[in-house]
């Protein structure tokens, strides 16, 4: 390949879908880097990552700032071979993504048991240990009741073992389970939920979220190539951003018409209908350290079909 492609155009109607949305360059390679190459973990070359962000916006200059800075972030290793480098995921790196894929590319939550999961800081944990700690577990789906305390309905047990075990904080957090005693009002617990996860703003966001990608669900099969990787890859984007929001209360927890359920099924409709021709683009532009692309459909298809926690 020679030094950088110059990228296959966007159509002006697929270009407008970006409208008003904020694409950082630092952001955008994470979920670049999460949804195309954590399912094969392999280095991608700088120059591929910039000519695919070119048709976001990300100028040359951009990507390379951001690429330098997510390796200085132990996100991405880089190898040199000859005179070009490639970048792919530090272990760190590749464990963070895999956390985020566990929400991200899940079905339907399975049903609640009743308990809650509780993370309880020691009150001498130090501020560098609980700043990213505390972002780890809102990431998760934590919600913080109270100072040093987080709560989840429905968390996954494995996930905060290796979020504390990766923060060094395995012996400044206690991990307890709790319910609700049949006894008393649930009417508290109903408001702690919404002052806790904000359910109205997160609602409104869902509901945006919807309006912005809902009608290329149809659409999706007739875009070219470099449109159908330029959707799939703000479709996931947004959507990684709303589902930082969103705590991921299981059902018996939500409004009947939580728009959060159609936000997730119309992405994996429309996730999987833009997978034939934005792997193709991928094939074209992007050269890995390996050489040879892989593309493990397999995988990619049964995103958002698997139950979240499986």
């Amino acid at each position: 390949m020679p030094d950088v492609l110059k990228p296959e155009g966007v159509s002006p109607a697929v270009a407008r879908l970006s409208k008003g949305l904020k694409l950082g360059a630092g952001s955008l390679l994470v979920t670049m880097y999460g949804d195309v190459i954590a399912p094969r973990p392999q280095a991608p070359w700088l120059g591929s990552l910039i000519t695919l962000s070119a048709p976001f916006g990300l100028s040359n200059r951009l990507v390379r700032t951001a690429i330098f800075r997510l390796a200085a972030d132990d996100w991405l290793a880089a190898t040199r071979v000859g005179r070009k480098s490639f970048y792919g995921l530090s272990d760190a790196g590749l464990l963070r993504v895999q956390h985020a894929g566990k929400r991200i590319y899940a079905g339907a939550s399975p049903a609640w048991d009743g308990k809650w999961t509780l993370v309880l800081l020691r009150n001498d944990t130090r501020a560098s240990m609980r700043q990213p700690l505390r972002r780890e577990l809102l990431w998760e789906g934590f919600g913080p009741v109270a100072p040093g305390v987080f709560a989840h309905p429905n968390a996954d047990r494995g996930s905060l073992e290796e979020i504390l075990a990766a923060a060094g904080a395995t012996e400044h957090a206690a991990v307890m389970v709790a319910e609700s005693a049949a006894a008393f009002s649930r009417r508290p617990l109903e408001q702690l939920i919404q002052q806790t996860y904000r359910l109205k703003e997160v609602a409104q966001a869902w509901q945006a979220y919807v309006r912005r990608f809902a009608s290329w669900v149809k659409e999706a099969p007739s875009l070219s190539a470099a449109d159908a990787f330029f959707v799939r890859i703000l479709l996931i984007h947004e959507y990684r951003r709303v589902l930082l929001r969103d705590p991921g209360l299981p059902d018996e927890l939500l409004p009947a018409d939580w728009p959060g359920r159609e936000a997730r099924a119309g992405t994996g409709a429309l996730y999987a209908a833009l997978l034939p021709a934005s792997e193709a683009h991928l094939r074209a532009y992007l050269e890995t350290e390996g050489g040879i692309f892989q593309s493990p459909m397999r995988v990619l298809r049964e995103r958002f079909t698997s139950r979240f926690h499986e």
